[in-house]
């Protein structure tokens, strides 16, 4: 009986630590931008200067961008031109180049300090830039800016064949989707918070 209750208790560390061990996504966003508004995204065109900024293979890039498509459409957010969308995505494959994420940081606009709303602050986030970590922005349209960046650890393994990396970019993306201030105006909760103290 001791017997059973040990191995019991044995597996239940054991799976305790294998979901504490699971990667998470550590994500900041804008406090400014209205949220709650959002019905619609877009990503950027592969001529765009986005497509320039990396040197992606072709399989890693249409993983990534059908991982966005189908987290944000299982979100409830429609897929509308680059025109008229309410937000746009970017995104970023971070390697050993540092100079490319710098160009990419230039190019969506990206300011640590401005992000300052969400679980983690800038240096949370500057702390997860590392090689075969995903990035994804969203780019407020109106002024070309990030509003939210969200990074994850992707784990690629030699060994992983197309399978497993489309799995990880998949479930990388579910996971920095559930940071999505989705339906909530922050900028009406920091003030709201600002009144209260």
């Amino acid at each position: 009986m001791t017997n059973i209750r040990l191995l019991s208790c044995l597996a239940l560390i054991i799976n305790l630590v294998a979901c504490s061990s699971m990667n998470s996504a550590t994500t900041s966003f804008r406090d400014g931008f209205d949220f709650s508004v959002v019905e619609s995204y877009s990503t950027y065109d592969r001529n765009s200067a986005f497509g320039d900024l990396q040197n992606l293979n072709d399989t890693i890039r249409n993983t990534i961008e059908l991982a966005i498509e189908q987290g944000f459409n299982e979100n409830g957010f429609r897929y509308k031109i680059f025109t008229e969308a309410d937000i746009l995505i970017a995104y970023h494959l971070l390697d050993n180049n540092f100079a490319e994420l710098k160009k990419y940081d230039q190019q969506v606009k990206y300011c640590g300090y401005c992000l300052r709303a969400g679980k983690n602050s800038r240096l949370e986030l500057e702390k997860k830039l590392d090689p075969g970590s995903l990035i994804i922005d969203i780019i407020d349209p109106k002024n070309q800016r990030s509003v939210w960046r969200s990074i994850y650890p992707l784990g690629f393994k030699p060994q992983d064949n197309s399978r497993e990396i489309q799995k990880k970019i998949s479930q990388a993306v579910d996971s920095m989707l559930r940071d999505y201030p989705c339906g909530k105006n922050i900028s009406q909760i920091v003030n709201l918070k600002e009144q209260l103290t």
